[in-house]
């Protein structure tokens, strides 16, 4: 995995258990390139749907060949952000890195070597990367919980239902669970819609703390995602925003 993140300990995994039954074809939704299983409630969710949900798909138990994800939505948003425009964002990124590339040029060195600041490139910047965020409307992020499958059913139980289900009415609460994949870690993302809202990537983290998640975790926004700024990128931005 190539983010930077902090997680349980996920050493000697236990047997898998047998899984769930394959899916209907109407309970599979496709987003883009993804696939999802996915509960989605408007406002609160009605008495028994939640425990309903999570007995038919534990994250455990479901197979990576059913779907991409097992998420819940909490439907509409008070207030929605901007439609997001990845057309124009991956335009605008494109023509960043050119001016990058061209700025790396400019000031390598006689010798051949890259005279740019160890920091990183002058260009492709946190601020510019927040800049085109709000330009385009790709404002979400999320924070990343990794965990062991004999841990995952009980920490995805408690986030849906203390964390999302129970989340203010309004605040356009939702999260998604990656399915059993032999040899591998659960990774959880809790989503915020605006990561420039300091008090509501705070509020959601609060929230996480109180159902056990009381590790250290990364937060990243979902144009960190859309540009593939993972770890080990060329212009050393560390590809997790907040971590706590």
């Amino acid at each position: 995995m190539d983010d930077d993140y902090d997680m349980e300990d996920i050493s000697s995994p236990s047997e898998p258990p047998p899984p769930v039954a394959a899916p209907l074809q109407t309970e599979v939704v496709h987003d883009g390139s993804s696939t999802l299983i996915v509960a989605i409630w408007d406002e609160r969710p009605k008495p028994g749907e939640v425990t309903t949900y999570l007995a038919r798909w534990p994250p455990s138990r479901t197979p990576s060949t059913y779907a991409a994800w097992i998420a819940v939505d909490r439907g509409p948003r008070s207030n929605p952000q901007k439609t997001q425009d990845l057309a124009g964002l991956a335009r605008d990124w494109e023509f960043l890195k050119q001016r990058a590339a061209a700025l790396a040029t400019e000031q390598t060195s006689i010798e051949g070597q890259a005279a740019l600041p160890a920091t990183g490139n002058p260009i492709v910047t946190v601020e510019a990367l927040d800049a085109l965020a709000l330009a385009h409307g790709v404002l979400s992020g999320k924070w990343l919980i990794y965990t062991q499958p004999d841990k995952i059913d009980d920490l995805w139980s408690r986030i849906v239902t203390a964390v999302i289900a129970n989340a203010p009415v309004g605040v356009g609460a939702r999260a998604k669970v990656s399915p059993a994949r032999p040899g591998e870690p659960h990774v959880v993302c809790v989503y915020v819609e605006d990561y420039s809202d300091a008090a509501e990537v705070g509020r959601v983290r609060e929230a996480l703390r109180r159902v056990g998640v009381r590790w250290k975790i990364g937060f990243k926004p979902d144009i960190y995602t859309h540009l593939g700024i993972y770890k080990t990128n060329e212009w050393k931005i560390r590809p997790s925003r907040y971590f706590a």
